[in-house]
This record gives structure tokens, sequence and C-alpha cells, in this order.
């Protein structure tokens, strides 16, 4: 049984955007991420820091979505209704009730979750679960030089990858706790980082994390792990999908760099002028 003040953090984010030393920064401030994840890649060397049961809801579900991860089409909303959906979720609820829910503090990580938000939102709600959410982005110029390096994606493709997972269902999240953090930042000063992080999500950070989270900051994060490093004037803006994957990455990032908040006029621009176009 869940305890009476569950709350859960699901960190979310497009592919390669940093998601995975981001939900360890987490992990240093305390919120229990699961104990058994999946196994560390070439690609990935820290790890992924996912746990193999939620990345295989998610696979589930995008396979009764018909979807691989690298799938560009819009999913529309209605899909993640029928009674495939119903299984799915009442799975989901269960798994996390037998694996999370004990703790009052939790969280996951899947860059797939992002594009099924109808669903985990939901399955949170009914699962009696706080929910918050911390959005990981990096710049598109890196993600798309990222997955050209790892399977030759053109970089219009990724481009679309990258709106399809970040834009259509981001609005979801509106009215919920929130941080954005851009990866370049995080990497940059992490102490600093996950001090916003724990004020946005009001996560209680004991003395003892201190340690943790500076062996983090030290050992754990390594900059050689960074290949590519682009401002956003790199984003390919030539035509009107880069464009519009400039200003949405644009407008993200003033959140992450503290200089706006996600208040009304933040989503009247968004939805004005990016998930208008998406």
């Amino acid at each position: 049984m869940r305890t009476e003040t569950s709350r859960a953090i699901a960190v979310v984010g497009m592919h390669r955007s940093g998601t995975s030393a981001i939900a360890r920064g987490l992990a240093a401030l305390g919120v229990y991420l699961g104990d058994d994840f999946l196994d560390a890649q070439p690609e990935n060397p820290t790890g992924y820091w996912e746990d193999k049961g939620i990345v295989e809801l998610n696979e589930r579900v995008l396979k009764a979505l018909r979807l691989r991860w690298d799938d560009v089409e819009r999913i529309e909303r209605g899909r993640f209704s029928g009674w495939r959906m119903w299984r799915l979720r009442r799975e989901a609820i269960d798994y996390l009730r037998r694996h999370f829910t004990t703790h009052a503090l939790w969280g996951f990580k899947d860059p797939r979750t992002i594009r099924l938000l109808p669903f985990w939102r939901r399955t949170l709600g009914d699962a009696g679960v706080d929910d918050a959410y911390l959005l990981a982005i990096r710049n598109p110029a890196s993600v798309a030089a990222s997955l050209f390096a790892r399977q030759q994606m053109d970089v219009e493709t990724a481009q679309r990858l990258w709106l399809a997972h970040v834009v259509p269902f981001l609005e979801d999240l509106r009215g919920r706790p929130i941080a954005v953090v851009d990866y370049d930042l995080f990497m940059s000063d992490p102490r600093a980082q996950l001090e916003r992080i724990a004020r946005k999500l009001r996560i209680p950070v004991p003395e003892s994390a201190a340690g943790e989270i500076e062996r983090f900051a030290s050992e754990f994060l390594n900059e050689g792990l960074r290949h590519t490093l682009f401002s956003p004037d790199e984003i390919d803006a030539s035509t009107p999908l880069g464009r519009q994957t400039r200003d949405a990455y644009g407008l993200l990032l003033a959140l992450a760099a503290g200089e706006r908040e996600p208040d009304d006029a933040f989503w009247s621009q968004w939805n004005g002028s990016i998930a208008a176009g998406a």
C-alpha cells in the first residue's frame, strides 16, 4: 500500500538530452528511483537510471499505439482510451504500488514518458500519487548531432522527433510542480542546478545528502561525456520546422535559466506560437 504522502517526480525529456545524468542528480537529492535499472551501455557508460519495469511498461504502451521510440508522428489524445490502455494503466498502478509508492518521495525516468504523458498523468492520478515533473532539455543541435552519431539520423528527422516528444502534451503539466533543467547549464554548475531543482519541486534535502551531492558533482559527472556544445543560434533554422524547433527550445531555455516562469503568459505564448504549429 502507498503512503498517504506518496509523491512522484517523473524525469521527462527527449532522448539524448541528459535525462540520465539529471536523474542521477535527483537520486543524489534523496529521491528513490528504484533498484532494478537497465544496464549501462557504451553510448551511456554511467548508466541510464531507468527502472526496467517502467521501461517495459512504456514499450508496451508504444506497441499498443503501433509506434517505435523513433517514430515522429503525432499521437492523438484519443488513442490513450480503450480497453487496452485501461488494462495497461491497471498493470502500471499495480507495479507502482508494489515497487514505489511505499516510499514517501520517489521518481522514475524514461524518455518515452514525455510522449505518453496522458497515460502517465491518469495512471498517477488513479494511483493517488501527488505528481511533479522534472523536464530535461538540451539544445536540439546537440540532440541531432548525437542521433546522427548513434544511428545516422538526419537533422530534419531529429528535429521532428524532438518536437514530437516535447510539444504535443507539454501543457498537460500546466499547474503541476515542474522544474525545467537545461543539460548544458546543469553540467556547468550542477550544485546550483540541484539546489534549484530541490527548491522548485519542494524536495526536502537532509543534511546527510551533502556528501552524496558533492560526490555526484565532482566524481559522477564527467565533462568528457558531453561531446557537443552548441549555442541556440546554431540550431538549423533554415526551414519552418527548424524555426519551430529553435523557438520551442528558446522558450524552454528561458524557464531553465530562470528568466521567466511557467505562468499564464508562458503558456499563452507556447500555445500560440509553438503548439499551434505542431
